[in-house]
């Protein structure tokens, strides 16, 4: 069950606060009063914005698609050797790689996934995401083939698998939390891909088998 609605179940309104917050109380206040007018007084000042600051919506609309995807995590090979204690541990999907940029689905060589508006629109508009398109497993060849179309009814069988929000400030745990909040009610077709911290040699053994 998700948070909002679990929340909304036992009486409790859940407002999210986005990332770029400035911090002061007077912004946060005239933000809670348009959604609890009873419980927080009007205030003159200017509530949050509903997107990033103005020099990350710059910074972002100044670059290419392919300078975009370049802020997105990349692996690195694990020597076998190095203690994986503390790391999460995540199921490599076989699919492509996308970067939701508030409007579009952009590729790692930046190419623009042909989505339909009714797959992008469960997508939130003022977070930037990073996850993968997928359909299922061994199906990559089908996964290939619907990409290449802007067809609402083959996308029907997509799912964009979400694993981070690149721009957010915190640590990776923080940045999947926030990831998980922004898309929590997104629809069928939107979900997070859990994580799991990683024990030790043996624990990552276990999950690798």
């Amino acid at each position: 069950m998700k948070k909002k609605s679990r929340c909304a179940s036992i009486g409790i309104t859940l407002v999210s606060i986005p990332y770029w917050w400035d911090g002061s109380k007077e912004s946060l206040t005239s933000t809670l009063h348009l959604v609890l007018p009873n419980v927080f007084p009007k205030s003159d000042a200017p509530i949050i914005p509903t997107s990033p600051p103005n020099e990350l919506a710059q910074e972002i609309e100044d670059v290419g698609n392919v300078q975009r995807v370049s802020i997105l995590m990349q692996g690195n090979e694990w020597n076998g050797e190095k203690d994986p204690t503390g790391w999460f541990i995540s199921e490599k999907l076989d699919g492509f790689r996308a970067f939701w940029d508030g409007s579009n689905l952009i590729s790692k060589n930046g190419v623009v996934f042909p989505a339909p508006n009714e797959f992008t629109s469960a997508l939130p508009t003022n977070v930037l995401l990073d996850g993968e398109l997928w359909v299922d497993y061994d199906a990559l060849s089908k996964l290939i083939s619907i990409t290449r179309k802007n067809s609402t009814e083959l996308w029907k069988e997509v799912k964009y698998c979400v694993f981070d929000a690149p721009m957010h400030p915190g640590n990776y745990a923080e940045r999947h939390s926030f990831a998980a909040d922004s898309i929590s009610g997104s629809g069928p077709n939107i979900s997070l891909v859990p994580i799991t911290t990683c024990l030790g040699f043996d624990h990552l053994q276990t999950v690798l088998n």
